[in-house]
C-alpha cells in the first residue's frame, strides 16, 4: 500500500511508533494502577489500549533491560557494545529469518496485531517521555554504557517472544552431541561395541521413569530404535558442541486438587526456573478489559502472560519435552559446497545476506545458507558434509504466541485446550479452575518421522528420512482430573511411549520429580501450608542423593566401627540430603563433600575407564547422564535399561563402592585435614546476575545481588488457590518489580524489595478484582494513545 505525504499527522505518528498502516486512528483511554509492590494493573476498553498500557508500564520499570533484550534477540549487540559480541550476533541472526517473522505478523487479523502494535506504542510513549526529561527519567545504565534508548515496532515485540521463549526453550537438539559421542565410541571401540555402549547410555525410553501423565494412559510403547550406524559422524570429532548439560531444562510445578487437600481447595504452585538475574527475568502484571481480566507474572519482555489466573481458571508452564527438531546431515557437492544431494539430485541452498553494524568498525556483510530442512551450519568442505536444523514449528512462531495470549481468556478446560492445539513449539501447559478441575497438556508440532530414522542422532538429508507430516493434537501427552488427584512435573518425562521420546534424554527410573511426587504421596491429604512448604523442602536438596546414596549405605552396612570409613558413613546416615550454606560460606554438614566426592569418584572409576565418550561432570541440580548410567550399572538386571556391557568389569559392586569411599576419604583428608567434621564444602550464594538470560549485559556489574544459599528453585514462585469459588494469587518475583536507577543513582523503592520474601519462602498477594487493586493502590496514571 502507498501513502500520500499529506496523510493525517496522527497516521504519521502511528507509523513512526511502529504501529503499521492498519492501526486505528481513534484514541484509546488507558488507566494504570500500581499497587504497594509496584505491580501495574492496566485498564482499557480495547486491545490496542490495553497492550499500550502494558508496554508503557514495562518501559517505566525495565527500559535498559528491554533495550538489551531487544538487541539480544535481533543480533544487534555488537552495534553498541563492540566486536566482542559479533560471534553472538552472527549466530543469533542466523537462527531466524526476520522477513519470515514479519510476514507472519502481517498476516494477523487486526485485533491480534493490535496486541503487538499497542505494546510498541505504549513502550514508545515512555521512550519519548524519557528523552524529553533525560536528567530525571533516563535510567543510569544508558549513560554508563553509552547507549540511547530506541523505539520499538510490532516486529520487535514479537521477536522478544521468538528469541526468548521459542528460541531459548524450543530451538534445541542434542543430536549433534550424541553423534559426536557415537563417533568417539566408534574410534575407540570399533563399530559393533560402539553401538552396544551407545544403546546402553543413550536409551530412548526407560519404562520405569516417572511421568507427568499418570501410568495407564493411552500412549503406546515403541519398539527399539533402528540399528545405529556408528560410522557416519567422524567429522564431528574435532568440533565443540553443546553438551547434554547445556540444554535448558528447568521449572517445576505441582497442582493439588480438592480431594487431596484438607480444606477442599485447589492449589497450583509454579516455580519456573529461567535463571536468576537483576533486574528480574520475570515481571508482574494485571490486564483488565477488551476480553482480558487476569493477574499474573511472565518473562519481563514478552506480551503473553505465562503464569496467572483470570478468576475462572489458572495456568502455568514448564519447559517442553517433545522432540520438535532434528539436525539433518547433508552431503555437499565437492565441486560446489553450496549444493547438497537430495533424492539423487544436487539442490542449491538459498543464500540470505545479513548486514551487521559494529561499533567503531565498518559494517560486516555475511551470508546465511538455508536448505529445505532449515538453516545450514557446521559446514565441512573437506568431509563434504554439513548439518541443517529442521524445526517443525518454523513459520508458526507468531501463531504460537497468539495462542498463548488467547489462552488467558479461556473460561474452562475445553476453551484452554483449543488454544493449546495451536501451539507449535514444545512447552508444558498446566490448568486448574474454580470448580476443582486440574489438567495438563504438552502441546507442540511433533513430526511423523521415518521408521528408519534413529531419533537420537541427525537424520539423513538425502530425502530417505523426510518427515511425512505432523502428529495430530489428539496424540500429544495430556491428562484431565487424574484419579490420583494431583499433577507434578520437574522437567521429567511427559508420558511413556514414543510420543514422549526426546533424543535419548537421560530420563531414568530416578528423577528429581520424585522429590515432589513422594511428598504429595506421603499423606492422604495435605494442608495448604504443606503444599507450599514442598518448595522449601526441595530447593536445597542434592538431587542425586535419593538416587545413589542408598547403594553406598547398603554396601557399608557391615563396616566395623573402627573402620576408617565408618565416620564418613555415620555422617551420610544422618544426612537429609539438604545442602545449606553456613555463615562461613561452607556446607553445614560434611556429608555434602563426602557424597559428592564419592559420586565423582564412582563415575571416574566405573564409567570413565571404559572411555564412554560422555561428559563425566555430574549435575547436582538434576540427575544427568553420568549419574543415570552409573545408577543403571549398579542396578544391573533390575535396571529399566538392558545392561549388555558391564561397567564394573566383573568386580564386586559393593567392594567398588567402598573402594571409592576410601579414595574419597583420602582426597578430603588431603584437602581439609584428618577431622571428618571439618570436611565442609564451599557452597555458593544465590546470585542475581547482571547479564541477561543470553549472556548479554542488562545492568551495571555493581548491580549483582546475592542472598543465602544457592537454591534449585524457581526464578519466581507463584501460588494460585481456588477455594469456595474464589481465587487468590500470591507471588514473589525477586529482586523486585523495577530495575530503574535514576541518573543521580537513586533506585526505585521496588528495585529489590522482594529479596527477603524470596529468601524466606514467602510471597505477596497480587489482586485480580478492581476493588482489591484499588485498596492496594500506591500510584495511578491515565493517558490516551492512538
Amino acid at each position: 500500500m502507498t501513502f500520500n505525504k499529506n496523510l493525517l499527522p496522527a497516521l504519521a505518528l502511528s507509523l513512526a511508533a511502529g504501529l503499521g498502516p492498519m492501526a486505528a486512528l481513534a484514541e484509546s483511554q488507558v488507566e494504570i494502577i500500581r499497587d504497594n509492590w509496584g505491580v501495574p494493573h492496566v485498564y482499557a476498553d480495547d486491545v490496542y489500549g490495553l497492550y499500550a498500557g502494558y508496554g508503557y508500564a514495562v518501559a517505566q520499570d525495565r527500559l535498559f533491560q528491554m533495550e538489551m533484550s531487544k538487541r539480544s534477540v535481533l543480533g544487534t549487540v555488537s552495534e553498541v557494545l563492540g566486536s566482542d559480541h559479533l560471534p553472538y550476533d552472527l549466530k543469533t541472526r542466523a537462527d531466524f529469518n526476520h522477513n519470515d517473522i514479519r510476514a507472519q505478523i502481517e498476516a494477523l487479523p487486526k485485533d491480534e496485531r493490535d496486541i503487538l502494535r499497542g505494546y510498541a506504542a505504549g513502550y514508545n510513549k515512555r521512550v519519548a517521555e524519557v528523552l524529553a526529561d533525560r536528567d530525571n527519567l533516563l535510567p543510569r545504565q544508558f549513560t554508563d554504557f553509552g547507549i540511547e534508548p530506541s523505539t520499538w515496532t510490532d516486529f520487535d515485540v514479537a521477536m522478544i517472544y521468538v528469541g526468548t521463549m521459542a528460541g531459548r526453550f524450543s530451538h534445541y537438539s542434542t543430536e549433534l552431541d550424541n553423534a559426536k559421542v557415537l563417533a568417539t565410541l566408534e574410534k575407540t571401540h570399533g563399530a559393533e561395541k560402539a553401538a552396544e555402549l551407545f544403546d546402553q547410555m543413550f536409551w530412548l525410553e526407560d519404562p520405569k521413569a516417572p511421568t507427568t501423565v499418570p501410568e495407564g494412559g493411552q500412549y503406546r510403547i515403541k519398539a527399539e530404535a533402528p540399528a545405529i550406524d556408528a560410522t557416519r559422524f567422524g567429522s564431528l570429532l574435532n568440533q565443540t558442541l553443546p553438551g547434554d548439560n547445556d540444554r535448558p531444562r528447568a521449572s517445576n510445578i505441582w497442582i493439588v486438587g480438592p480431594k487431596k487437600t484438607t480444606d477442599g481447595s485447589t492449589i497450583l504452585l509454579n516455580g519456573p526456573q529461567f535463571g536468576n538475574y537483576n533486574p528480574s527475568y520475570v515481571y508482574s502484571i494485571g490486564l483488565h478489559g477488551a476480553g482480558f481480566d487476569l493477574t499474573g507474572t511472565t518473562p519481563f519482555a514478552v506480551p503473553n502472560v505465562l503464569f496467572g489466573t483470570n478468576g475462572q481458571i489458572a495456568w502455568g508452564a514448564t519447559a517442553g519435552p517433545l522432540d520438535v527438531n532434528d539436525y539433518v546431515q547433508l552431503e555437499l557437492d565437492p565441486e560446489n559446497p553450496a549444493r547438497y544431494k537430495k533424492n539423487g539430485e544436487w539442490v542449491e541452498m538459498t543464500a540470505r545476506p545479513e548486514v551487521f553494524k559494529v561499533k567503531g568498525q565498518p559494517d560486516i556483510n555475511t551470508v546465511v545458507y538455508e536448505s529445505d530442512y532449515g538453516v545450514v551450519s557446521r559446514i565441512d568442505p573437506v568431509a563434504h558434509s554439513a548439518y541443517a536444523f529442521h524445526r517443525s514449528w518454523k513459520g508458526k512462531e507468531i501463531q504460537t504466541l497468539i495462542a498463548w495470549v488467547n489462552s488467558t481468556k479461556a473460561q474452562n478446560y475445553d476453551d484452554w485446550l483449543k488454544q493449546a492445539a495451536n501451539v507449535a513449539t514444545t512447552i508444558n501447559w498446566y490448568y486448574a479452575d474454580k470448580d476443582g478441575n486440574i489438567g495438563y497438556v504438552s502441546p507442540g508440532y511433533l513430526p511423523i518421522r521415518s521408521p528408519e530414522q534413529d531419533q537420537r542422532v541427525p537424520a539423513k538429508g538425502d530425502g530417505s528420512q523426510d518427515w511425512t507430516g505432523i502428529r495430530p493434537f489428539a496424540e500429544v501427552p495430556k491428562t484431565y482430573n487424574p484419579e490420583q488427584g494431583w499433577i507434578a512435573n520437574w522437567n521429567n518425562r511427559s508420558t511413556h511411549g514414543d510420543i514422549g521420546n526426546f533424543e535419548a534424554n537421560p530420563w531414568g527410573a530416578s528423577d528429581r520429580v520424585d522429590e515432589i511426587m513422594s511428598r504429595i504421596e506421603a499423606k492422604e491429604k495435605l494442608t495448604p501450608e504443606e503444599v507450599w512448604d514442598i518448595n522449601k523442602q526441595i530447593s536445597f536438596l542434592d538431587i542425586n542423593a535419593r538416587a545413589l546414596l542408598p547403594f553406598l549405605l547398603g554396601a557399608a552396612k557391615d563396616l566395623p566401627a573402627d573402620d576408617p570409613r565408618a565416620a564418613m558413613v555415620a555422617q551420610l546416615k544422618d544426612w537429609d540430603g539438604q545442602m545449606i550454606r553456613s555463615q562461613d560460606g561452607r556446607a553445614s554438614t560434611p556429608a555434602v563433600a563426602i557424597f559428592r566426592t564419592w559420586v565423582d569418584t564412582m563415575v571416574q572409576d566405573v564409567l570413565m575407564d571404559d572411555e564412554p565418550g560422555i561428559d563425566p561432570k555430574v549435575n547436582y541440580a538434576r540427575i544427568s547422564r553420568p549419574a543415570q548410567v552409573l545408577r543403571n550399572a549398579i542396578l544391573g538386571d533390575a535396571s529399566g535399561i538392558t545392561q549388555t556391557h558391564d561397567f564394573f568389569n566383573g568386580a564386586d559392586k559393593a567392594e567398588v563402592m567402598l573402594t571409592a569411599l576410601t579414595k574419597t576419604g583420602e582426597a578430603l583428608a588431603k584437602e581439609y585435614g584428618s577431622d571428618v567434621t571439618e570436611w565442609r564444602l564451599d557452597l555458593p550464594q544465590h546470585d542475581f546476575l547482571t547479564e541477561n538470560y543470553l549472556g548479554i549485559p542488562q545492568a551495571g556489574e555493581d548491580e549483582m545481588l546475592s542472598i543465602g544459599t544457592a537454591m534449585n528453585r524457581g526464578t519466581q514462585s507463584d501460588l494460585v488457590t481456588f477455594k469456595d469459588g474464589k481465587v487468590t494469587f500470591c507471588a514473589v518475583t525477586p529482586p523486585g518489580q523495577s530495575g530503574f536507577i535514576s541518573p543521580a543513582g537513586e533506585k526505585s523503592p521496588h528495585y529489590e524489595d522482594q529479596l527477603k520474601l524470596y529468601e524466606n519462602f514467602e510471597c505477596r498477594e497480587q489482586a485480580l478484582l478492581k476493588d482489591d487493586v484499588q485498596k492496594a493502590e500506591a500510584e495511578k496514571v491515565n493517558f490516551s494513545i492512538d
